[in-house]
């Protein structure tokens, strides 16, 4: 949604000085002594520049020094300044230096300092995910465990989709690496659709690791149905999440790894 509203620019950088002076006064701006006066200050300005429907979902500090997090339905939130007037829709970097010894003599050791760049907006987007996915408990997922378990891995998937069933074919090779798949309900097609009804059903049955594997073996298995599914929930969850296509694979700290990895291609890029 948001980069489709600002889609211009993935670096934005707008002043909001020319706002009207009959909505929000001048003297009431960089008045704040505390966090939450902060918070109102963004919340009231930034409000007036979202698309039109949308809604803040919080407001929080980001590890750079004045700029706050700002959520409101996508998963990469915009940074804006504590005034509220400034704000970034795109990637920030964080530089950490360490100290390294490089070499020495009789005099002593010469020490350099090393960089390293961490992608800060990546690990908020990880950090967004990881908290979504909590709301998916772990008796609603279908789960093909490993018996010694290395990586656990939430996929969504589709009993429709090509690649999805490819994967499910290798689902021992996968297990026989230590990689334990757990999977969630994403009908690429939408909801009310014949592959959602198919995967209503997979998850109603008393057999739902048999029933998935019928269905992505392309047969037509006896279906139940109940209203307890949790298929539209996973749907829904997998779009805030940024799913646009299957297999989608979810890593623990929050990481998505779209599209299909061999078992082997996948186990290398857990390790790395």
């Amino acid at each position: 949604m948001l980069k489709n509203y600002f889609a211009f620019s993935l670096l934005l950088l707008i002043s909001l000085n020319t706002l009207s002076q009959g909505t929000i006064s001048e003297n009431n701006i960089d008045r704040c002594k505390h966090e939450n006066c902060y918070k109102d200050q963004i919340e009231k300005i930034i409000s007036l520049i979202l698309p039109e429907g949308s809604q803040i979902e919080s407001i929080e500090k980001s590890e750079f020094p004045g700029i706050y997090k700002v959520y409101f339905g996508d998963l990469q939130p915009i940074y804006v300044s504590e005034d509220g007037r400034y704000f970034l829709y795109g990637q920030m970097f964080k530089i950490d230096l360490q100290t390294a010894n490089v070499g020495a003599d009789l005099y002593g050791s010469y020490k350099s300092l090393e960089p390293t760049v961490k992608n800060l907006t990546d690990l908020d987007m990880f950090e967004k995910r990881r908290s979504l996915m909590k709301e998916i408990q772990e008796s609603e997922l279908i789960t093909f465990k490993a018996v010694n378990e290395k990586h656990s891995l939430t996929i969504f998937t589709d009993v429709d989709c090509g690649y999805c069933r490819k994967l499910h074919k290798q689902i021992k090779e996968y297990n026989d690496l230590g990689i334990s798949i757990k999977y969630a309900a994403f009908p690429r097609s939408g909801l009310g659709t014949d592959t959602f009804t198919k995967m209503v059903g997979a998850w109603c049955s008393e057999d739902t690791k048999k029933v998935l594997t019928s269905l992505k073996d392309g047969k037509e298995p006896r279906l139940d149905f109940c209203e307890s599914q949790p298929v539209a929930k996973h749907y829904a969850i997998g779009k805030k999440i940024g799913i646009t296509g299957t297999p989608a694979i979810i890593t623990n700290e929050g990481e998505l790894l779209p599209g299909y990895y061999s078992p082997q291609d996948l186990l290398k890029k857990l390790k790395s």
